[in-house]
């Protein structure tokens, strides 16, 4: 059920930020670090979603092969996306999305190491496990998107009257 919600709402939440790339005005498109920090957002959504749906195609299997499979990918593929987003300036700044920048490499990783985690934690199955990870990631992706929001607008060019 988890997995469910997660997947939809993600790919949801995918689509709106794309309109909001789209139309919103503040350089999201022409200012090349916000429009990079648009894209690392859009990761936030795209990533934990497709990792749900391998969680959900894998059903009951007992293995689980098909969504470990699909969680190391993401996580990989969000690990490098999130180390290589530190090496860029920041297209919103604040420290709010400095400390989520630092977290975002280790929350991967952690997607990464859960996946080969073989019983039980605690109470927790590691697909359990992986679900409060992944969601974390999906948290930290809303975060991005209320820092992104909740920046003031950048001043214009000043226009000096002629005499």
């Amino acid at each position: 059920m988890f997995y469910q919600a997660l997947s939809g709402v993600s790919f949801t939440l995918l689509g709106l930020w794309f309109g909001v790339i789209q139309f919103a005005h503040g350089g999201w498109r022409s200012d090349p670090a916000r429009h990079r920090a648009a894209l690392h957002i859009a990761l936030h959504f795209f990533l934990p979603g497709t990792m749900a749906m391998g969680a959900l195609l894998a059903g009951n299997s007992d293995g689980g092969l098909l969504w470990r499979v699909a969680f190391v990918l993401g996580g990989v593929i969000g690990c490098a996306e999130s180390v290589a987003f530190l090496a860029v300036r920041s297209g919103v700044p604040g420290f709010g999305v400095s400390a989520l920048r630092l977290l975002d490499p280790l929350l991967y990783a952690l997607v990464v190491l859960v996946a080969f985690v073989p019983a039980p934690v605690g109470v927790l199955t590691p697909l359990q496990l992986e679900g409060v990870v992944t969601g974390l990631l999906f948290l930290t992706g809303l975060c991005y998107v209320w820092l992104a929001f909740a920046e003031r607008a950048r001043p214009g060019p000043q226009r000096v009257p002629r005499p």
